[in-house]
């Protein structure tokens, strides 16, 4: 899918209601998916995903086991994208890797996320992708490199996170986002309004939403992160948050 398109999804539930089958929308980025679970009313049940959990870009797989009968994984491929000779290679950013793969004619829709580690790439991707990125990814930057599927993704989680602890007066949505970005709460409250605030996937634009373990919360251009926890009050009364900022 070149382009997002409200009518092509339409099109994908529909076709996966009138013939019993799962249809997969390409990568969708977090404000698209917002605008498609607004519309989880008007469509048959849907599923998000983009390889592992915690991904920013996702599919959307239309149809559900117990609608269809049966399960059929997402068309999602990892690729592994790492120096042919350690010794020479050069430390890539994410903007190299994006460049690399983009320069080759690949439209960035058929493209997950690619998280680094040090040398190392992880690249989700379509399956019908994944073949001409193995025959055609040699090089990126300066450094020579190899791509090829990754049967076993490395253990532990592939997002580094950042542990913080923040004080805040209450678990309300615009007070958290104003604390982990370095707002005031009335300009925490703008973005909010200018719908640049996303709360597990969908725009907020409740600031007085409350937060819950476990909820995901993202702020264009300013970050990611999850709210693990409340750790108590402090002795003036505020909370006492445990929170996770994706690196």
């Amino acid at each position: 899918m070149e382009t997002f398109s409200i009518e092509h999804l339409r099109d994908l539930s529909a076709r996966s209601d009138a013939q019993n089958v799962y249809t997969f929308s390409d990568f969708l980025t977090p404000e698209e998916q917002s605008r498609l679970l607004g519309m989880r009313r008007q469509l048959t049940p849907f599923t998000l995903f983009g390889g592992v959990d915690g991904t920013e870009r996702n599919m959307a797989r239309f149809g559900s086991e117990t609608q269809l009968g049966y399960e059929q994984p997402f068309p999602i491929v990892c690729l592994k994208i790492e120096p042919v000779n350690r010794k020479f290679a050069q430390l890539n950013s994410h903007r190299d890797y994006l460049g690399a793969i983009m320069n080759l004619g690949v439209e960035r829709s058929v493209l997950g996320d690619l998280i680094i580690r040090e040398y190392d790439c992880y690249l989700f991707c379509t399956e019908r992708i994944a073949p001409y990125l193995q025959e055609n990814l040699i090089k990126v930057g300066h450094t020579d490199v190899h791509t090829a599927i990754c049967d076993r993704l490395p253990e532990g989680s592939l997002f580094e996170t950042e542990s913080m602890r923040l004080t805040v007066t209450s678990l309300r949505l615009d007070c958290v986002v104003g604390a982990a970005v370095k707002l005031s709460r009335s300009k925490t409250s703008d973005l909010i309004r200018e719908k640049k605030v996303f709360l597990n996937g969908a725009v907020c634009e409740k600031p007085d939403a409350m937060l819950n373990e476990g909820d995901v919360f993202s702020v264009r251009g300013a970050g990611k992160f999850r709210f693990i926890e409340s750790l108590g009050n402090s002795k003036k009364g505020k909370y006492v948050i445990h929170i996770d900022r994706y690196k």
